[in-house]
């Protein structure tokens, strides 16, 4: 049965309002997943930085540059600078910054899924002993 004209005017709409709950319901999941994993991982083996890199989950989105998972669940581009340190030992040092992103609920949702299912591989590695 074809839905009246109506109806087909507000699809758009209605596909707008389920990809916005979709992409909140993730976003209070990835926040519970990561509440989980203490210690967090830590980015690039870096003692001082705790972030999980999410790689683009398709190709032709947007270049964000480095997306990172943090250990409160929220996704942010990563700006890591390396800037001049102290003379001796430690020549340089580094300085991370984490910048807001905007992105749409469609592209919300493909980087909580991917976030979530690299955040649960790392739970259930660190239950069974793998690493």
């Amino acid at each position: 049965m074809k839905p009246p004209v109506d109806d087909q005017q507000e699809f758009p709409g209605a596909t707008d309002r389920v990809l916005l709950e979709a992409a909140v319901s993730l976003k209070e999941l990835l926040a519970q997943v990561a509440a989980c994993l203490i210690p967090f991982p830590a980015f690039m083996n870096m003692i001082t930085l705790q972030a999980v890199e999410l790689e683009p989950p398709f190709s032709g989105l947007e270049d964000r540059g480095c997306v990172v998972v943090v250990p409160g669940g929220n996704i942010y581009q990563l700006d890591l600078k390396v800037i001049p340190g102290a003379p001796g030992a430690r020549e340089t040092d580094q300085m991370e910054e984490f910048l807001e992103l905007d992105l749409l609920p469609g592209e919300y949702i493909l980087y909580a899924t991917n976030a979530i299912g690299l955040l649960t591989r790392e739970l259930l590695n660190r239950k069974t002993g793998l690493r």
